[in-house]
């Protein structure tokens, strides 16, 4: 397989993994990197954020390779890689020096079918089908670990909560982000928030 296809192939598989089992995680995680450092030998890390019902899930890994400054960045969308997730979704990978990406950026457009690559473009925007080399800049916290799982669970159980209340899905994702709202909160705060009054005893 060659090394766009293959380095597609691993993001599909660690797209399928959050939230799944920690040793299938930590076993694509290392696939992955060992795939980016063959691209780029200053690779530096990787932050891939899944948004599941407007909530992202973000998975930030960084070699140990701390003495590396981060000097570019490529985001690829992953709606490119997998139609089913949200058009927010992105991998954004980090590598010391600058231009390391241009070539691996090259060879996904045409991977992908000619996807359009620019650079400096600032922000996740409503165009999801451009690959977008060093607008990720500068790195804000080069800290593994994974956010969001806790919370996108708390907002899914209290969307089940209220489904059982009779409400259909989308009527139970409505109410929960209007009376988040109205209580001036996030909507996974209020969740849990309904969660523990739901868990006391009456």
């Amino acid at each position: 397989m060659d090394p766009p296809a293959a380095l597609l192939a691993h993001l599909q598989d660690l797209t399928a993994s959050i939230g799944q089992d920690d040793q299938d995680l930590d076993d694509t995680v290392a696939t992955l990197t060992a795939a980016l450092h063959s691209t780029a030998n200053t690779y530096r890390g990787f932050q891939l954020t899944l948004v599941e019902n407007q909530w992202p899930v973000t998975l930030t890994a960084f070699s140990d390779r701390h003495n590396v400054s981060v000097g570019t960045s490529l985001r690829l969308p992953l709606v490119l890689v997998s139609p089913a997730v949200d058009p927010q979704s992105r991998v954004v990978f980090f590598a010391g020096t600058p231009g390391a990406f241009t070539d691996l950026a090259a060879d996904l457009s045409y991977a992908l079918g000619g996807i359009p690559v620019e650079r400096g473009r600032t922000g996740v925007d409503g165009q999801p089908n451009v690959i977008v080399l060093d607008s990720d800049l500068p790195l804000v916290s080069p800290v593994s670990g994974l956010t969001g799982l806790a919370e996108l669970s708390a907002l899914y159980r209290a969307i089940g909560m209220l489904v059982d209340q009779g409400h259909d899905i989308e009527q139970a994702h409505q109410v929960l982000q209007r009376d988040a709202a109205a209580a001036r909160v996030e909507a996974h705060i209020y969740a849990t928030r309904i969660l523990r009054r739901r868990m006391r005893p009456s």
